[in-house]
């Protein structure tokens, strides 16, 4: 029997690891290629050309933003092994953001974010795309300067390539980043897909809730938008919350946005 892959986890030198972090970064969001990434990576997924310029602006812009802000921390998953078969050893990757205060001033700073927020060449203005996108992420973001208001941490990014999921790859990952929040001694937030919201209740994270997604459509929408907004409802994001610690009660722990803890509604 196959031995299962002695994973390691550390920092990433953005000199010597980007352009294959990243490459991992964006081929995992292409299996299952599902309308959250298709409305967040202009170009992911359409193959040829426009794909390879749209990944090209987008790594850039990525590592831009982290060499921007000392407070964002990228690590890389590696497989050892791969290196004797000629292959890059990093097959994954995680980010995330340490704040020390609310980052938001006021709900209206919010409000008008959409697709402006996102990194990356983005879509063309005015068109389907562009104000699908706009609203999804005004409605997925909703909700962080209601709680987002004291130190913690934000989990923006955790994946594996395909091959090397359900192997443990992303625990690991996820061990490492949470030996950093409980060294912060900070609460800690994230969105979680339907792919991953498993993992993250393991390591101490309850579910909030679901964003409630409407979108509209002034005029008859296309088939590409009907089909983006059923996929967005049929793979739900949840918001999740770890406590300082990780240890949770239901109806004990108090959730430090509301000053009280959840009550069970029947």
């Amino acid at each position: 029997m196959t031995s299962p892959p002695n994973f390691v986890v550390s920092p990433v030198d953005y000199d010597k690891d980007w352009d294959d972090l990243f490459t991992t970064y964006w081929d995992s969001w292409k299996e299952p290629l599902q309308a959250v990434g298709q409305l967040t990576f202009s170009g992911i997924g359409v193959g040829g050309p426009q794909e390879a310029e749209a990944f090209a602006a987008t790594k850039q812009a990525y590592l831009a933003a982290a060499l921007a802000n000392p407070n964002q921390h990228w690590v890389k998953i590696e497989d050892p092994s791969r290196v004797s078969r000629g292959l890059c050893p990093i097959i994954g990757g995680g980010g995330w953001t340490e704040y020390q205060e609310n980052p938001f001033r006021a709900h209206s700073e919010v409000a008008n974010q959409g697709c402006n927020r996102l990194l990356g060449p983005g879509f063309e203005a005015g068109s389907e795309r562009y104000h699908l996108s706009a609203e999804l992420y005004m409605q997925l973001w909703s909700w962080r300067p209601r709680m987002m208001k004291t130190a913690h941490v934000y989990g923006q990014a955790l994946w594996v390539i395909p091959e090397y999921r359900h192997l443990s790859a992303t625990a690991c990952g996820m061990d490492y980043w949470i030996r950093r929040i409980d060294e912060l001694g900070v609460e800690s937030y994230l969105e979680g897909s339907s792919l991953s919201t498993s993992l993250y209740l393991k390591h101490g994270f309850i579910i909030i809730g679901y964003p409630t997604m409407v979108f509209h459509h002034k005029d008859k929408p296309s088939a590409d938008w009907t089909k983006l907004v059923h996929d967005i409802q049929a793979h739900p994001v949840s918001v999740m919350w770890r406590p300082k610690g990780g240890v949770y009660k239901e109806g004990e722990t108090v959730l430090p946005w509301q000053g009280k803890p959840r009550q069970a509604k029947l």
